[in-house]
């Protein structure tokens, strides 16, 4: 059936219509949707290209901060969902947004789905992978405007369609006419002319169609201008990055590896160069202002760079004309595609190479002084172990340098010179801010000592704390060989190496000033050899020479460090002896000691010229204290001393006063007689009671005696220093306090005298005993005597020596219950200094200030001070030596509660104690008469 023209005309301008209306909405609609997809794609590969050059040195040197700084930048993209950089081993060093839960793979590129677009990629240096970047976009907004442009756009059709029949029915023949111009619009939007319009020449239907069709081009054009800002904004994230780039004085690029073009260049090359990127992109443009000698090591260095990255420093010309120092980091790379690259990073190390020349020429001239000079430099940590020695520490000791590295200078010295040297290190480490000097002997490889003068400060940090010590240490070997040799003939004797006369009297004077000072006594001894002259006359001066030595050196063996011995000439000697007793008789004693023992020591043969000889000494001794007497004088004194020894038969000691002489052998003979006395258990003790303020007896002190069986009664004041300097006041005191315990055990059992303390006196010498302690433990342990009911009374001098352990012994023996009294008090100078440590119960006025106490203002007031001390100390507090009731009196207005004296009793046996106790406990009370001896 044909149809006719009308129809054909409705039926084929309708079908062509919505066939051309079709196509150009699938055209369009493709064609948009296809260039939103390209342009999202290049755009988010062209920004991860741009990315990947940014981040290299942020992860090169592992900087979170700046890698987040740069991702920060991108996060003002509407469309960025996200941005993560990993570095090598796939941790986070920066993002923002919230990425997917699963990553784009690097190798995979690009990947899209619904509404994202997602780009990841590896990001490698010098061959060398430094991690990688996922970024991610939203497609929302393009999906939304190609959306609504659909729907319109098919709305627009419908309608054209409608148009399109009504105009066919009514003016085929226009309307065929009128499709060609838009079939004409429709293939210039079909070739992506987008601002192609179709003229409006009527305002009829295909008015109204062409301006449908004109403003669907119109949307078109518009969604294309908005991929184009999208791009723009891409691109300014680029600018940003090229003036970040700039900013660290660096460019990035990427360039042809075969013609070294340069297709893609991030930063400011002006400001690097001082040329644009343009002037350079060619890389024989380049070359030219690479410096002759390091072009070849720059074009090497590229080559390699295909293998692994390289690192390349070189010289270039700047357009200022200056030369310049530049460092490429260069690296080969391949794209997705297969490309080859060439990639660097470069830097402007010119201020850096200037400080390394400036540095290593300093570092020149420094080793030219220190490996060229004779003195020794060294340098410690702040262990005070040597950190730089130069090569005169070889020259020095032998030891090489690197041995020598890492210890301390205390491994070279002599040990005779350790506490010195340590000493002098510790001085420099413990922070002291001045340069200190030290002489000190090291020991060499080859075993020789020399002599060094070290000279070194420390060096400190911003707190203060020592870093390390700096010095010199120099060779004064010689010097000390020539001072010594000179010292050796000044001021000893060649023969026996002893100091000679001169020597002798500085000695001698420095002993008198000393003895000054410390008002101790000291002794000289003059020694002359018996018959020297007998034994240089029959074997000759050479025998006699030898005896002199082999003397000397025998004699040297007696002697302290503190004395000096020394040889006047001949066969006559002198030694110096110092700090000898304050008291003269007991120093008297000393010397003598010294002197017997050089005669028992000369008394064993020598050995002369293949025989033994006897030889026996004569020795003058005399006592010095203070500058009473001159060097001469004393010299004086002990060779009239000598000569009296020779004169009492030779080998033997006399003193230069007879008498003094006589009371060294009263000693040496009372000494044996307290030996035997104590061999024989011969001391005995007596008990004076100690009263309270109503005079009943509250204890006693225990006082020892000693009856001699041809001198009677003899003085303790006599006896027990002889004891106190032989030590035997150590088992006298042990048996007296032992006596002590077993009595107070055995009180502990009768009622009436269970309250009583016995009060006994220690020794300093038994005090500080190191078993003391130990022994009166043990002694309370086995009588079963209650310690609360023992005092021990000490005096002050044992405060003069060792304090801390005296304090150390009263806090250990408190704990059994025992009490300590200070006897004598006040006639000391060094208790008030230690009162407040001491762990005391008691004070004790000695008897000195109580006698005079009512005639002497001072011995008053000194009383009136012990009783108030005594009482802020919250101290008991005791006179003892009161011998009258107005004594008593006046001490019991001052405060004193507590008495012993003659008024009250004399010492007397146990019996008489026990007897008095008990008649004043049956009485009621004690008469304060004044007591008879009985």
């Amino acid at each position: 059936m044909r149809l006719n023209f009308a129809w054909q005309i409705i039926i084929g301008t309708v079908t062509i219509q919505v066939v051309m209306v079709g196509v150009l909405l699938f055209s369009g609609i493709t064609q948009v949707k296809d260039n939103q997809q390209e342009v999202l794609q290049r755009s988010a590969e062209q920004q991860s290209r741009f990315l990947a050059s940014a981040l290299t040195p942020g992860l090169a040197y592992s900087d979170p901060a700046m890698l987040q700084d740069l991702l920060d930048l991108l996060d003002t993209d509407s469309n960025l969902l996200y941005a993560v950089v990993l570095d090598a081993n796939e941790r986070v060093m920066g993002s923002v947004g919230i990425a997917t839960t699963t990553l784009p793979a690097p190798a995979a590129g690009v990947r899209s789905s619904d509404g994202l677009i997602e780009v990841a990629r590896e990001i490698d240096l010098a061959g060398q992978p430094l991690g990688s970047f996922a970024v991610g976009y939203s497609t929302e907004a393009i999906d939304l405007l190609s959306g609504n442009l659909l729907e319109r756009n098919i709305t627009l059709a419908l309608l054209v369609l409608g148009l399109s029949t009504l105009a066919a029915v009514l003016f085929s023949l226009v309307i065929t006419r009128r499709l060609r111009l838009l079939n004409l619009a429709g293939k210039a939007l079909e070739r992506g002319q987008l601002d192609h319009r179709v003229q409006v020449r009527s305002h009829d239907e295909f008015g109204d169609l062409a301006i449908t069709f004109n403003e669907m081009a119109a949307h078109l054009h518009n969604t294309q201008s908005t991929l184009q800002e999208q791009n723009q904004q891409l691109n300014r994230s680029v600018a940003r990055l090229e003036s970040m780039l700039g900013g660290a004085n660096a460019i990035l690029w990427e360039a042809n590896p075969d013609t070294h073009e340069w297709e893609f260049v991030a930063g400011d090359t002006r400001h690097l160069l001082g040329f644009p990127a343009r002037n350079l992109g060619r890389g024989e443009l380049r070359a030219r202002h690479i410096h002759p000698a390091d072009l070849p090591r720059v074009q090497a260095a590229a080559r390699q760079s295909h293998e692994r990255a390289r690192t390349v420093d070189y010289r270039f010309a700047h357009r200022g004309g200056q030369w310049i120092w530049l460092r490429d980091i260069l690296s080969h790379a391949q794209d997705a595609g297969g490309r080859q690259s060439l990639r660097g990073l470069t830097l402007d190390i010119t201020t850096h190479r200037r400080t390394t020349d400036a540095l290593a020429e300093s570092e020149n001239r420094y080793r030219d002084v220190v490996d060229h000079i004779s003195e020794v430099i060294f340098r410690t940590d702040a262990d005070g172990r040597w950190t730089l020695l130069n090569p005169a520490w070889e020259a020095l000791t032998g030891f090489t340098v690197d041995e020598t590295l890492g210890r301390p200078i205390c491994d070279f010295v002599i040990p005779d010179d350790q506490e010195d040297a340590r000493a002098f290190c510790a001085t420099l480490l413990a922070g002291c801010d001045r340069a200190q000097s030290e002489e000190i002997r090291l020991h060499t490889q080859g075993g020789e000592v020399r002599w060094v003068n070290v000279y070194a400060s420390a060096r400190f940090d911003d707190r203060g704390h020592v870093t390390a010590t700096f010095g010199t240490m120099t060779d004064i070997t010689d010097r000390k060989v020539a001072e010594d040799e000179i010292r050796r003939l000044a001021f000893f004797d060649s023969l026996t190496q002893l100091p000679n006369r001169t020597l002798l009297h500085d000695r001698l004077g420095q002993a008198l000033a000393n003895s000054e000072r410390s008002r101790l006594h000291g002794a000289l001894l003059f020694i002359d050899l018996d018959n020297f002259k007998d034994i240089n006359d029959t074997l000759g001066h050479a025998v006699g020479d030898d005896l002199l030595r082999q003397v000397a050196e025998r004699m040297m063996e007696s002697v302290r460090e503190a004395d000096t011995l020394a040889r006047l000439g001949g066969d006559e000697f002198v030694i110096i002896l110092n700090d000898l007793h304050p008291d003269p008789a007991r120093a008297a004693t000393q010397t003598e000691a010294v002197g017997r023992k050089l005669i028992d020591l000369l008394r064993k043969p020598f050995r002369l010229a293949g025989q033994k000889r006897h030889i026996t000494p004569s020795i003058g001794a005399t006592l010095f204290s203070g500058r009473n007497l001159g060097v001469e004088e004393v010299l004086k004194q002990a060779d009239l001393a000598m000569y009296r020894a020779k004169n009492a038969g030779r080998n033997t000691i006399r003193f230069y006063d007879p008498e003094l002489h006589r009371a060294v052998e009263a000693r040496f003979e009372l000494e044996s007689e307290l030996r035997h006395a104590l061999e024989l258990d011969a001391f005995t003790v007596e008990y004076q009671p100690q009263v309270d303020a109503a005079g009943l007896v509250v204890g006693a002190e225990v006082l020892l005696r000693w009856n001699h069986p041809t001198r009677g009664a003899v003085s303790p004041a006599e006896f027990i220093p002889v004891a106190e300097q032989t030590g035997l006041i150590v088992p006298i005191g042990r048996k007296i306090i032992g006596d002590a315990c077993a009595l107070l055990a055995k009180w502990r059992e009768q009622p009436q005298f269970r309250d009583l303390t016995l009060s006994v006196n220690v020794s300093a010498r038994q005090f500080r005993h190191r078993s003391f302690v130990r022994e009166l433990a043990d002694t309370l342990e086995r009588t079963g005597a209650p310690g609360n009911r023992l005092k021990l009374e000490l005096t002050e001098s044992m405060l003069l020596e060792d304090v801390e352990t005296v304090i150390a012994h009263i806090e250990k023996l408190r704990t059994l219950g025992i009490e300590f009294s200070l006897d004598d008090f006040g006639t000391g100078y060094s208790s008030l200094a230690y009162l407040k440590r001491l762990p005391l119960a008691q004070l004790k006025i000695d008897q000195s200030f109580v006698r005079d106490v009512l005639d002497d203002a001072n011995d008053a007031a000194i009383a009136q001070m012990v009783v108030n001390l005594a009482r802020t100390l919250d101290l008991n507090v005791i006179a003892e030596g009161v011998e009258n009731e107005q004594q008593r009196a006046f001490l019991f207005g001052l405060g004193c509660r507590h008495f012993q004296g003659f008024l009250f009793g004399y010492p007397g046996t146990l019996a008489q104690l026990e007897s008095r106790v008990s008649d004043s406990l049956s009485n009621g009370q004690h008469p304060t008469g004044v007591a008879h001896r009985p």
